[in-house]
């Protein structure tokens, strides 16, 4: 979510703005930036190894200033002190680029302040595009597939250090945008100071990771505008590569123009026929002038100032009631949302009811028609390479599903081909052998698993798709059947 602490602030000043507007002029400026948000956004998570220099080239690429060569634009985005001071990444955050008609970056002014994605928004022609900011080094991996996970991602930036070559956790970043399917955009950072031996292995040994049977793409160098041309319809086979330098500018312009002219890949225009489904990724409390502030993703339907909505599922698997008392888009109030856009929600909470919002993961919705599940099956593979087993009935693993995370454990599961279909079942005698031994699952092996959730019932729906985690990703499937609780099942 773009800023969400500053959009939540702004409201007062916001408000303040849009009544000395004309009500027409106030109706097509929301107009506007509801439809540049949505139809012209794309979202494009920047992952790699740690010194890459994701700050950086997303400060350089947003503010259009070139860099020092000591992470001068990296504080541009930076947000906790920590980070400034050792260089590292450890949260998730978004910031908002825009592009005028001729596909040059718009750069808000300083006049404006805080509010710099008002002014992107509402100046925007066609395409706006956000940067999500995500953690490289391997302590803070678990963010990082949490972003990936929750962020809607429609392409992943994946920066590759000239110096440094290929490293294991570029490894693991490549194979989970396209075990997501994510495309992939590669970018060779810091090229102004790689030796040519250097720079030509790393060039290698991209290529080599990237034709690998677990990503099986084609690098495609970019170089000039004929090339993205070329790549931009055909990321599904293709990777386009980019050399770049933050201190000299050298390739940057490429990568502008790519960001321009890419298509919109989730379509979530299709989803505005469903009921409403508001992700909740944060939660701020006592916001002056406005209370509690829920920010996160409308995953389908359509939502309106005062309607009545329903937040959860709590601990008890029941929802609670509240009125949506205003809506924020890109810093900006509005009087709807629609399925695509990233928006923050003013609602009407009491005491009590604002201690039931520390729990992760829930949901809003303008009816609770989708009861909470305890256990789900999904169809899903596990990643080869490590060593670990998934045993049945013992193995307890860490679940991303979209917003959601959530510790579950393997129930049962039975193994089947790629087509999902079931192998064939061991004769009796056999079976009875393997009774008396625990049953498992092991590396590249496929199966149809029921899992059940150890912290209480949850929101999922059938569709969505779950990531499996153990220190890196263990494996990935898409959940078939919801089973919720007992009592539930009996009405």
């Amino acid at each position: 979510i773009q800023n969400s602490s500053n959009t939540n602030t702004s409201c007062n000043n916001n408000n303040k703005k849009e009544k000395m507007q004309q009500p027409e002029e106030l109706k097509n400026e929301q107009k506007h930036i509801l439809d540049v948000m949505s139809d012209g956004h794309i979202r494009v998570a920047v992952v790699g190894n740690v010194d890459a220099g994701k700050s950086t080239l997303i400060g350089t690429l947003c503010h259009c200033k070139l860099d020092d060569g000591n992470g001068s634009n990296r504080l541009l985005v930076s947000k906790f002190k920590h980070e400034i001071e050792s260089g590292r990444t450890s949260t998730i955050t978004t910031h908002l680029m825009s592009y005028d008609a001729e596909g040059n970056t718009i750069i808000p002014p300083k006049s404006v302040g805080r509010y710099g994605e008002h002014y992107l928004a509402i100046n925007a022609h066609e395409r706006t595009a956000s940067l999500i900011d995500l953690a490289g080094h391997e302590r803070y991996f678990k963010t990082t597939i949490q972003g990936l996970s929750r962020g809607m991602a429609d392409f992943a930036l994946v920066l590759v250090n000239a110096s440094q070559s290929l490293t294991y956790m570029t490894i693991h970043h490549l194979q989970l945008c396209h075990m997501c399917g994510i495309p992939v955009i590669v970018v060779i950072t810091k090229v102004d100071a790689a030796p040519p031996d250097v720079l030509q292995h790393s060039r290698k040994k991209i290529a080599e990771a990237l034709r690998s049977p677990e990503i099986g793409k084609k690098p495609y160098a970019v170089r000039n505008e004929a090339d993205i041309a070329t790549v931009c319809d055909k990321t599904h086979a293709l990777a386009p590569l980019f050399e770049i330098s933050c201190v000299t500018g050298e390739g940057l312009d490429l990568l502008r123009k790519l960001l321009f002219v890419l298509p919109k890949r989730r379509l979530h225009s299709k989803k505005m026929d469903r009921p409403f489904e508001f992700l909740i990724e944060e939660v701020f409390e006592g916001v002056t002038g406005v209370g509690t502030v829920l920010s996160g993703f409308v995953n389908a339907g359509h939502a309106r100032k005062g309607d009545t909505l329903y937040i959860g599922p709590l601990k008890d698997a029941t929802f609670m009631k509240t009125v949506a008392k205003s809506i924020h888009v890109a810093q900006t109030l509005v009087d709807e949302v629609w399925a695509g856009h990233s928006a923050c929600f003013a609602v009407s909470l009491s005491k009590a009811q604002r201690r039931m919002l520390s729990r992760k993961g829930m949901v809003m919705q303008k009816e609770p028609i989708t009861p909470p599940a305890i256990a789900f099956t999904a169809e899903i593979c596990l990643a080869k390479g490590d060593a670990v087993t998934m045993v049945k009935g013992q193995t307890q693993t860490t679940m991303h599903i979209l917003h959601l995370k959530q510790t579950c454990k393997l129930d049962d599961f039975e193994i089947i081909d790629a087509s999902g279909a079931a192998l064939i079942k061991p004769s009796a005698v056999e079976q009875k052998r393997l009774a008396r031994q625990p049953t498992v699952l092991r590396p590249g092996q496929r199966a149809r698993a029921k899992f059940s959730f150890l912290q209480g019932p949850q929101y999922i729906r059938k569709g969505m798709r779950v990531i499996l985690r153990e220190g890196h990703v263990r494996g990935i499937g898409l959940i078939k059947d919801v089973h919720i609780s007992e009592e539930e099942e009996a009405a």
